[in-house]
């Protein structure tokens, strides 16, 4: 799995590079980032599949809507700020913070669905 993000980083910096379209392969490395992040509490996923503790609790809001913004492709940030950027919004240009906040909603997507909290 981070090899499979790493490679579409190196596909999104040449994208980007070669001033191609960059939203598919960001979009992809935003869906492996996510992807690992529900991986990454494979406990909790055992306990919904296996156990069959399957609750819904108040992280899916927080967790949906960081996952939406965090799949917005970098450059739509930028096109809808312009020059003068937030600094909440600033954090969403750097591929590494939004991966770890893709994952992050992974994980609390996971855990809104989990019905055992320990």
């Amino acid at each position: 799995m981070l090899y499979l993000m790493t490679s579409t980083i190196e596909e999104a910096n040449l994208a980007i590079e070669r001033a191609t379209n960059p939203q598919i392969p960001l979009l992809k490395m935003s869906l492996w980032a996510f992807l690992f992040g529900i991986l990454t509490d494979w406990n909790a996923l055992k306990n919904i599949f296996l156990k069959g503790n399957f609750r819904v609790n108040w992280l899916v809001v927080p967790s949906v809507l960081l996952a939406i913004i965090s799949f917005i492709p970098r450059m739509y940030w930028v096109k809808w700020f312009s020059i003068d950027i937030p600094f909440f919004i600033e954090m969403f240009l750097l591929a590494e913070t939004q991966i770890l906040l893709t994952a992050l909603s992974g994980i609390l997507l996971v855990r809104s669905f989990n019905g055992n909290q320990n």
